[in-house]
């Protein structure tokens, strides 16, 4: 079992994560402290020193909001041996700039099968370029998208935009942002969401139904459940580290 052996030799995961500066990699003991880290999550979280991260935990790493978050995530893979798949998170950056990533956590186990850590990935979100493979086959829709994520979209009026079947539109969004299209049309509201918290004094009723939530409530839910904190606390957590 790889898996099982990674804490063994993780020498070579961990060359080749260092290779890939838009992707962290980390993997965690059974109490969910960083063993083995990669060059990015270092460069992001101490100054580029791994050692400064090995035997921490993400309350030593990361703001409270964010720490409680990711380490819930850690316990229920610890807990429960069962994946996270592509979650859709939020990260804080050096500078409170902030930036979206997918993240994916599987068990470690031993050759009992007893589950031993986690190892994890979060890679880097970014919209892709014009000459991306399969973006112009998807341009007049996503364009739509950016444009109106504001209002109510259905997938189904989406991918008969774009001239395909529901699932094809899914297969095809997947391929190029590797997320679903209802993760990416939340990705945007979220973005936006994010800048008017930073950047205004709008109420969370009036960013709601400006980033095209039905209500507070409905925007309080999915930012909560993609952030890992609420948009009050959020707000106050980022406007410290920028001040």
């Amino acid at each position: 079992m790889l898996r099982a052996r990674l804490f063994d030799d993780p020498v070579v995961a961990e060359a080749l994560f260092d290779a890939i500066p838009d992707v962290v990699f980390f993997l965690k003991d059974e109490t969910g402290r960083y063993v083995v880290v990669n060059r990015t999550l270092a460069d992001r979280c101490a100054g580029g020193d791994k050692t400064c991260l090995l035997g921490r935990r993400p309350e030593d790493v990361f703001p409270p909001a964010l720490a409680a978050s990711y380490a819930k995530q850690d316990e229920s893979v610890l807990k429960t041996g069962r994946m996270v798949d592509g979650a859709l998170e939020l990260h804080l950056y050096p500078g409170g700039v902030t930036g979206w990533c997918l993240t994916t956590k599987l068990a470690l186990r031993n050759d009992n099968g007893c589950i031993t850590g986690v190892a994890g990935i979060s890679r880097d979100l970014n919209a892709p370029g014009e000459k991306a493979g399969g973006y112009a086959e998807l341009a007049t829709v996503l364009e739509h998208m950016r444009a109106h994520f504001d209002e109510t979209l259905r997938i189904e009026d989406l991918a008969m935009m774009a001239g395909f079947s529901v699932y094809q539109f899914e297969q095809r969004v997947r391929r190029l942002f590797q997320m679903s299209p209802l993760q990416l049309l939340h990705k945007l509201r979220l973005d936006e969401s994010t800048r008017l918290l930073r950047e205004t004094e709008m109420t969370l009723g009036e960013i709601a139904l400006q980033t095209g939530w039905c209500d507070q409530s409905a925007f309080t839910r999915n930012f909560t459940r993609y952030t890992g904190t609420s948009p009050g606390r959020f707000r106050t957590m980022t406007a410290k580290r920028v001040s």
